[in-house]
């Protein structure tokens, strides 16, 4: 559950932060969904590389 909500958390960040500087929303949706999926499945990539 922690890793869902950073996930959520930084997901939401990078897509607030995204979206002022450009006003772009297709750039913004793909960043959040981006980083919010990359951080819920970075454990497993991760045990696979080490």
């Amino acid at each position: 559950m922690p890793r869902f909500l950073l996930g959520l958390g930084l997901g939401s960040g990078t897509a607030c932060l995204t979206y002022a500087i450009t006003t772009d929303g297709e750039l913004t949706a793909v960043l959040g969904i981006s980083v919010a999926v990359l951080i819920w499945f970075g454990a497993f990539i991760l045990d696979d590389l080490l």
